[in-house]
C-alpha cells in the first residue's frame, strides 16, 4: 500500500499528541519504561499475546486444508499482533496512566499496518532489555533478516486483500516459518529476559523458580 494523505494526518496526529505527553517520546519511553515495569504489565494482563497465537493456529489450519492466501493472512495478522500487541502495546501504556488515553495512543501508534512505522522502537526496545539488535536476527536458511522478511510477506498479505492476488503453497509454508521464528527469536527472548513463560495457548505467567517447580502439586 502507498503512503497517502489519510497516512500523513495520522503521522502528524499522532506526532502532536506524543510530542505534548514527552519532547523525545522514543527515547523516553525506553528509558523509563523498565524492565520490572514492563514485567508488571504482562502480571496483569496475561492474555494479551493469546490473539496472536490464535491467529497463528487459524493459519496452520487453513495451510493444512491448502487454503494457502488465507492461511498467509493470518500468520501476517500473528506477526502483527505479536510485535504490536504483546511487545509494544506495554511501552505505550507506560507513557500515560489514564488508560483511555492509552488506548487512543496505542491504536494511533501501533493501528495502522506497516512494519516501518514501529521498527525503531521495537528495535531500542529490544536492544534495551534483550541486549540484541534485532536487525541482525535471521531465521535459518535465509538470505535477508526476519524483519525485512517480514515486510516482504506483509507485502503480499496487502496485495491479496487489496488486489485480488493469490499466493502459493510454498508462500504459506514461509509465512509459517516467519511467524514461528518471530515468535521463539524474538518474543519468547523477551519474555523470557523479564522471568517470563508461555503457557500452551499463549498465557504469560512468571517463571517457576527451582524450588516451585521442586513442590509437588496437591
Amino acid at each position: 500500500m502507498s503512503y497517502d494523505e489519510h497516512d500523513a494526518a495520522m503521522d502528524d496526529m499522532y506526532e502532536r499528541l506524543s510530542q505534548e505527553l514527552y519532547p523525545d517520546h522514543k527515547d523516553r519511553a525506553i528509558e523509563e519504561f523498565t524492565a520490572e515495569r514492563l514485567r508488571s504489565f504482562y502480571v496483569k494482563h496475561p492474555k494479551v499475546m493469546v490473539p496472536a497465537v490464535l491467529a497463528w493456529q487459524e493459519g496452520k489450519t487453513l495451510r493444512k486444508l491448502e487454503k494457502h492466501s488465507a492461511a498467509l493472512i493470518f500468520f501476517v495478522t500473528s506477526i502483527e499482533v505479536f510485535l504490536k500487541a504483546t511487545l509494544l502495546k506495554p511501552v505505550v501504556y507506560g507513557l500515560v496512566h489514564n488508560e483511555n488515553l492509552a488506548d487512543i495512543l496505542v491504536e494511533l501508534s501501533l493501528g495502522q499496518s506497516g512494519f516501518d512505522r514501529y521498527q525503531g522502537l521495537l528495535k531500542d526496545l529490544f536492544m534495551s532489555l534483550a541486549g540484541i539488535d534485532i536487525g541482525t536476527i535471521q531465521r535459518k536458511g535465509a538470505k535477508v533478516n526476519l524483519i525485512t522478511e517480514c515486510k516482504r510477506i506483509q507485502k503480499a498479505r496487502n496485495d491479496i486483500i487489496h488486489k485480488g492476488d493469490l499466493c502459493v503453497a510454498s508462500d504459506a509454508e514461509q509465512a509459517q516459518y516467519i511467524c514461528e521464528a518471530i515468535y521463539s527469536e524474538i518474543v519468547c527472548t523477551m519474555l523470557a529476559t523479564l522471568g517470563l513463560d508461555v503457557l500452551s495457548k499463549g498465557e504469560i505467567q512468571p517463571q517457576v523458580t527451582k524450588g516451585e517447580s521442586d513442590t509437588p502439586r496437591s
